[in-house]
């Protein structure tokens, strides 16, 4: 398969991706193209310490360790994976695909002042009921170890086929009747701040008027903005580890930080429906043997907006 690769030595603006974007906008899928595998690397950069700083800020979580959250680095790989995305080498228009679920691992603690690369690159695109889908894979390294992965899933409707034979779909099962544990108001500020800090800087995320020509109700929040607030928020969860471990969790209040001294962890999470500014949100959780099984719920929405399981590996 042809590989295509794109380096770069700054973030690229968003004006630049949004100029791709629109160049690329007639891209049609067709099944008898092989597409080819479009790299976008960021070699050998530090973290800007004071969007870090901001990110906590602006998500509401007293996060204080030596090591990154495991959201940030989301941040860090976003604009890559626009990139990729928008690139007149994919088989769909970046303006008509959903991010519909992302899967991250991390694989060890990553020091805040580490020096990263980054490798995004998109895999075969596969049909799937409704449409077919697209996974972009991040993949963040410290001096050549792979410490943080993620894969993004995007969905682009249509009719282009039968479904593909492999195609499997991971699930939750629901927690309808779950506990809530946490309820807040979400006010609407600071969007503009986090679409400058999270990568994230499409309109739908801070201008009101712009989501309801997009068909929503106004503008609402970038995913990992409330996901990293929930996921700070859940009960520690120490199913199937070892006994030693007793002795971080009296001390510790904070799952990631225990996830993260006793060992690597996971977090899943669908999108189901937008996180409304000016709304209250409610956080349901179970825990299992697997860790942690939450939903957010937004008010005036009765179903999730948000499904996630955060584990430890």
């Amino acid at each position: 398969m042809e590989e295509n690769i794109m380096i770069f030595n700054e973030t690229p603006s968003a004006l630049y991706t949004g100029w791709k974007a629109f160049r690329s906008r007639k891209s049609v899928y067709s099944p008898s193209v092989e597409y080819p595998t479009i790299h976008s690397l960021r070699p050998d950069f530090i973290i800007n310490k004071t969007y870090l700083k901001a990110f906590y800020e602006i998500c509401d979580i007293n996060y204080q360790s030596d090591y990154l959250h495991v959201l940030y680095p989301f941040t860090l790989v976003y604009p890559y994976i626009m990139q990729v995305l928008c690139s007149r080498e994919m088989p769909v228009s970046m303006f008509k695909v959903l991010n519909t679920r992302n899967s991250i691992t991390m694989y060890r603690r990553i020091r805040c002042n580490e020096r990263l690369d980054i490798d995004c690159h998109n895999c075969a695109p596969r049909l799937v009921p409704k449409g077919l889908e697209i996974d972009i894979k991040s993949v963040v390294s410290s001096g050549g170890e792979k410490v943080w992965e993620n894969i993004t899933t995007y969905f682009y409707r249509g009719k282009f086929g039968p479904v593909d034979a492999s195609d499997n779909a991971p699930k939750l099962d629901p927690i309808n009747d779950a506990p809530v544990i946490k309820e807040w108001y979400f006010p609407a500020k600071d969007r503009f701040r986090f679409a400058r800090i999270s990568g994230d800087s499409n309109g739908i995320h801070y201008g009101s008027f712009y989501a309801r020509m997009m068909g929503f109700k106004r503008d609402f929040a970038q995913p990992i903005r409330v996901i990293a607030k929930c996921v700070s928020s859940l009960p520690p969860n120490t199913s199937g580890m070892k006994g030693w471990v007793e002795e971080v969790v009296a001390n510790c209040f904070e799952p990631l930080l225990i996830a993260q001294t006793t060992g690597a962890m996971r977090l899943d999470f669908y999108l189901k429906g937008p996180v409304y500014y000016e709304s209250t949100l409610t956080l349901k959780n179970i825990q299992t043997k697997q860790g942690n099984r939450f939903d957010l719920y937004c008010s005036g929405n009765d179903k999730p907006v948000i499904c996630g399981m955060l584990c430890h590996i």
